[in-house]
């Protein structure tokens, strides 16, 4: 197996992890439940999977090292954080308008990798964010304040930097810890701080809602997620965040082929720019592993 194998599963892994997390913001609409019910919900089921994975695989799931656990806990923290603004910002507006603002995060990815991994800032990669700002723009050609869509777009927005914080931090931190390991206890940290909100709750799931949410659980968080950071183990936090723009795109083409609403002519443009720059970075990426 050649040094470049890692680099070039990883890419391959990060594609298939962004086509399925594009249909995680269809639950947010399905499932009958606030946003931090269904994180709660969804996490304590991730965690019970993740775990019993890890054990099996390993037959052990405690970290290396005793700050590894406070690290955790602020990824932990940060991830909450993220699903919670993530799905209300799609309650509150669409699906569309959550999954757009959330992809603020690569351009704020791309800032702040270089500052936190002392590392030069590349101006191909400023440009590839400032295309996926244009594509956003396409995306949202109108933005009227007196509706719900500020709103949304707002929580989109403190989702796209949490999580764009905790991507870096997860490849800093983590960079030798298996991605099913690392997954496994940041998930169980936000099941234990949605807890009180569950105990709290005056929402009870139905029998459909628990099945969405065990799919939710277990395939869109335990599976993609640990596809996204085993990708963060061989590839830049901002490649992997350029790349994963192609899931705004994929949350189209589901709700055209699920929901059958045909998205505005402005939508495409947008989602073809956005495209445009993650294929450009998946490229440049595959390239320069191919030559390591």
């Amino acid at each position: 197996m050649s040094a470049a194998s890692p680099a070039k599963s990883a890419l391959l892994t990060l594609h298939l992890g962004a086509f399925m997390m594009g249909a995680t913001g269809l639950f947010s609409k399905i499932i009958e439940l606030p946003a931090w019910d269904i994180t709660g919900y969804r996490t304590w089921i991730a965690a019970v999977v993740l775990f019993i994975w890890v054990w099996w695989r390993e037959r052990n799931i405690a970290l290396k090292a005793p700050r590894d656990y406070g690290r955790m806990l602020i990824l932990g923290a940060l991830l909450a954080l993220h699903w919670v603004t993530f799905f209300y910002s799609m309650q509150v507006a669409n699906i569309a308008v959550g999954m757009i603002s959330l992809y603020a995060y690569p351009v704020v990815t791309v800032f702040l990798e270089p500052w936190i991994k002392r590392t030069q800032l590349d101006w191909r990669d400023v440009v590839s964010g400032v295309l996926v700002l244009v594509g956003i723009y396409w995306l949202v050609p109108e933005f009227d304040v007196s509706n719900n869509l500020t709103e949304g777009v707002i929580w989109g927005v403190i989702s796209a930097l949490t999580f764009a914080v905790r991507n870096l931090l997860l490849s800093y931190w983590f960079s030798n810890q298996t991605a099913a390991r690392s997954m496994s206890y940041q998930v169980l940290i936000v099941a234990l701080l949605m807890t009180p909100v569950l105990l709290l709750s005056n929402h009870q799931p139905t029998e459909k809602d628990w099945w969405l949410l065990i799919c939710l659980g277990i395939v869109f968080t335990a599976v993609t997620h640990t596809l996204l950071g085993f990708s963060l183990r061989y590839l830049k936090a901002k490649t992997v965040g350029l790349v994963a723009c192609l899931q705004p795109v994929y949350a189209v083409m589901y709700e055209i082929f699920l929901l059958h609403e045909i998205p505005a002519t402005s939508t495409l443009i947008g989602g073809a720019i956005i495209m445009g720059a993650a294929i450009y970075e998946s490229v440049r990426e595959h390239k320069k592993s191919g030559s390591a």
